[in-house]
């Protein structure tokens, strides 16, 4: 017979190994929960193992893991303070979801502070690093997150985070450095979607980067000049970078509100980026692209722009430049222009002509015939007015009072438009014969004009 001792610590050993199978098939279901998915099911047998070893971070680690699978924030929230008390010495895993929490609640401080803690206490976990670099971008913290992505390419060159440092830096214009990073992850993941995207962006951008560079230089000593970040703004669109020329854009606007070129290339930018819908906020119609915009529109835009800037009570400018916009289908900015003139000079004809073409252009028929006439009562000599006038008369059936506001205006001064709109409503009467003389005297002002 075996000694009663014997028997007692074989019963014990027994025990324990009963136990350790239990804890190890909990182990295994666990993990096979996590791995599928199966959160559910994950909590309860994280729970289980918990109770079994409360000091094991990883049972606790599958918990939390689990209720973030769940999209249970509060019930992580809680495990992680239990987990706090309940541990000597938590895994920096508990720092991180404290992040990951903080990050889903929109709390991007406290998400960052609880990343880097896990940071200081793991210096090489490339996941962190990663969520620290990429919250940073998103946040527009170019030089933190351009810090965060050489941090992790020191523990491993690695091709996506090279084209995102290139992205970072390509914000902060270390042109030289971000076509370093580029370079690098063309040779180690050529063929990785990201990298080729970046690649053809940058290669866009190299056919512009000695004028950019140059503005960089001229802004760089002037950095409060709108008219300068308009000129990059531009440059970038061309070169196929409307996130870049956006940041240019927005700056110029704050600078400088009332010049309309930081408007336009605005919109252009956000059209660009799939982010249409925030142009109505600008006053701008669409469609509106770049190439539709003349090297002559766009000079003059630049010069009344700043002519404003200097004289801001000037009503000529802004009549001038309303006129510019109606003749670019961007009626709503035109009509901001036209109506600002008129506040300046309430008896101002031209001001009072543009505020009626450009609320004939919004297809505002009869407020546009109250301006327009308006305007030839208080100078019967402006022939734009009369034209538009005769357009809007034409418009409303009204032939016989089109006729006579048009032949007011051309006897001031012909134009093409003119004659054929006149033209068009002599056919209309049947007055072919005065039709004909109109339509021969606008073929011999376009041979002018051409000459």
């Amino acid at each position: 017979m075996l000694p009663i001792c014997t028997i007692l610590l074989w019963g014990i050993a027994s025990c324990e190994n009963s136990a350790s199978r239990q804890e190890k098939a909990l182990r295994v279901q666990l993990a096979h929960a996590l791995r599928h998915h199966s959160y559910e099911s994950a909590v309860p047998l994280a729970r289980r193992l918990i109770e079994a070893a409360p000091q094991d971070n990883s049972a606790w680690k599958r918990l939390v893991q689990a209720q973030l699978g769940l999209r249970d924030l509060d019930g992580a929230k809680q495990a992680l303070a239990q987990w706090r008390k309940a541990v000597r010495s938590p895994s920096p895993r508990l720092d991180e979801y404290e992040g990951d929490i903080a990050k889903e609640e929109h709390d991007t401080a406290r998400a960052l502070e609880s990343w880097a803690k896990a940071v200081n206490r793991q210096p090489k976990n490339r996941r962190t690093l990663e969520k620290i670099a990429l919250l940073e971008q998103s946040q527009r913290h170019w030089s933190e997150a351009n810090r965060a992505w050489s941090a992790l390419l020191q523990i491993e060159d690695d091709a996506i985070a090279r084209v995102n440092r290139a992205a970072c830096r390509r914000r902060l214009r270390e042109w030289n450095s971000a076509l370093d990073d580029l370079h690098r992850a063309q040779k180690l993941a050529a063929d990785d979607p990201e990298v080729q995207h970046w690649s053809k962006l940058f290669e866009n951008l190299g056919k512009f980067l000695d004028e950019i560079r140059a503005l960089d230089a001229r802004i760089g000593a002037v950095p409060g000049d709108a008219g300068l970040l308009a000129d990059r703004a531009l440059l970038l669109l061309r070169s196929g970078d409307p996130e870049l020329a956006l940041d240019d854009c927005e700056a110029a606007a704050k600078l400088a509100p009332w010049a309309v070129g930081p408007k336009l290339f605005q919109a252009i930018a956000l059209i660009a980026l799939n982010r249409s819908s925030e142009c109505e906020r600008l006053s701008i119609r669409q469609p509106l692209r770049l190439d539709a915009l003349t090297p002559e529109f766009l000079e003059t835009i630049k010069r009344l722009d700043s002519a404003i800037s200097v004289e801001r009570n000037n009503v000529e400018h802004f009549a001038a430049r309303a006129w510019q916009l109606s003749e670019i289908a961007q009626p709503m900015l035109a009509l901001e222009d036209a109506e600002t003139a008129a506040r300046l000079d309430a008896k101002s004809a031209s001001a009072w002509t543009e505020v009626g073409y450009a609320l004939m252009k919004l297809g505002r028929a009869p407020e546009a015939f109250a301006r327009i006439k308006r305007a030839t009562e208080l100078d019967p000599n402006l022939a734009s007015a009369w034209e538009y006038r005769g357009e809007l008369e034409m418009a409303g059936g009204d032939s016989l009072a089109a006729i006579d506001s048009l032949s007011r205006a051309l006897a001031i001064q012909q134009t093409v438009a003119g004659l054929q709109k006149r033209e068009e409503c002599y056919r209309r009467l049947g007055l072919h014969a005065r039709a004909d003389e109109d339509h021969r005297a606008m073929q011999q002002l376009t041979a002018n004009t051409l000459k």
